[in-house]
């Protein structure tokens, strides 16, 4: 019984953005996404998009590989416990603009 509340209370957990932000920052900072093709993609921020799962959208330069989503996949799960909780992480590509 006690597992399921632990699922429960992550399944309707809501990060702050800031925090989301701040939390990835360091992250990428002491693990930065692999250099492929010459180019690193850049994590530009992060959202929450939802609970029930929690969702978040990551806003990047470039396109994010699977391994390193499941790092940060990972990453969130240990430092804001959601533990018993499936959480889903998407990545928009910011298009380039044009002049």
């Amino acid at each position: 019984m006690p597992a399921l509340e632990l699922a429960l209370d992550s399944w309707d957990t809501r990060i702050p953005t800031g925090r989301l932000n701040a939390f990835l920052g360091e992250i990428v900072a002491a693990q930065p996404h692999p250099v492929r093709s010459g180019k690193q993609p850049r994590i530009l921020f992060a959202t929450q998009a939802s609970t029930r799962p929690p969702r978040f959208v990551l806003f990047a330069s470039g396109f994010i590989e699977a391994g390193y989503r499941r790092f940060l996949e990972r990453r969130l799960r240990e430092e804001f416990g959601f533990e018993g909780t499936p959480i889903e992480v998407s990545v928009r590509v910011r298009e380039k603009r044009r002049r």
